[in-house]
């Protein structure tokens, strides 16, 4: 039994893959994953403390991000929509289960086409390789008609030995660019498309308690496909590879918290009152009938 979720439903499964090097616990509520433990016993995935953040890594769909005064338009139509889409609240069903391996599955229900006029199957995939976790995602669209859709990670790792007193915390590593170019994202939620530059030291962004007091670094250049996150004694913890435009960065109470998120997503929140059809939001997916849209990210112990 699962605490009770604001969306749809109180009740959740959990279940386990494992090998030699890696143990993941999923939740079918959201299909959302609730332990990552290495091969020595270490606790990779924030576990939920509501004084900081009481989820894990939510599953943001069928957008990442807030829109216009909480609702998204579709063909002239105006539908009411949470924060970060429906999907994390919603229990998925496992479609298939095998020792390091696990399919979830959601489709569209009467309470789903009220706040998105879509009939869709959503399938995450979880595959342990190794020390990797594989998260896959599959978008169907089986309607006669396009389907537009985002759609979004949002994990939380745990700092290692974190102490809010520290001057930093930890740091994320990439060697891709001596920046990260990061959109304003305003108290509320909204992207704006005013740009600020987030300078890195060798490739390394400190955690500090003053890191996140812009709210989210939000880069969405297109420019990198992993990120490291290091210890604050430089050993390197675990990477998040992706293929996706955007990577999201965040942590509450500005940085001063025992974890931090490293977020892909393949969408983006809405601008600050520029509110737009949902088709012509930037960084849209658009399916044609019958078709299907498919990605993968992948966290690796280290």
């Amino acid at each position: 039994m699962c605490e009770k979720n604001n969306f749809y439903t109180t009740f959740c499964m959990i279940y386990t893959i494992q090998t030699d090097r890696l143990r993941v616990e999923i939740s079918s509520i959201g299909a959302e994953l609730q332990s990552i433990v290495n091969a020595d016993g270490t606790e990779l995935l924030w576990q939920g403390n509501p004084q900081y953040w009481n989820r894990r890594s939510p599953l943001l769909f069928p957008f990442p991000g807030k829109s216009w005064n909480d609702t998204i338009t579709i063909d002239g139509n105006s539908y009411p929509m949470p924060k970060h889409g429906f999907a994390a609240d919603m229990e998925f069903k496992v479609t298939c289960q095998q020792e390091t391996m696990l399919e979830f599955t959601l489709s569209d229900t009467p309470e789903t086409l009220k706040a998105y006029p879509y009939h869709f199957e959503l399938k995450v995939t979880y595959t342990i390789v190794g020390c990797a976790l594989n998260v896959g995602w599959r978008v169907k669209n089986p309607n006669n008609k396009f389907m537009y859709f985002m759609i979004g990670a949002h994990p939380a790792f745990n700092l290692p030995d974190f102490n809010g007193n520290d001057k930093i915390h930890g740091y994320l590593y990439t060697n891709d660019a001596p920046e990260f170019i990061s959109n304003v994202v305003l108290p509320d939620g909204y992207c704006h498309p005013e740009t600020k530059t987030v300078q890195l030291h060798d490739g390394l962004l400190p955690l500090t308690n003053h890191t996140f007091a812009c709210d989210t670094i939000l880069e969405q250049t297109g420019r990198f496909q992993k990120i490291t996150l290091i210890n604050k004694h430089r050993d390197p913890v675990l990477r998040v590879c992706f293929n996706a435009p955007v990577i999201a960065m965040w942590a509450p109470n500005d940085g001063n918290s025992p974890f931090v998120c490293i977020e892909p997503w393949n969408g983006i929140c809405d601008s600050y009152a520029k509110p737009v059809e949902l088709k012509d939001r930037s960084l849209v997916n658009s399916l044609s009938p019958q078709s299907e849209w498919s990605n993968t990210y992948t966290i690796t112990a280290l």
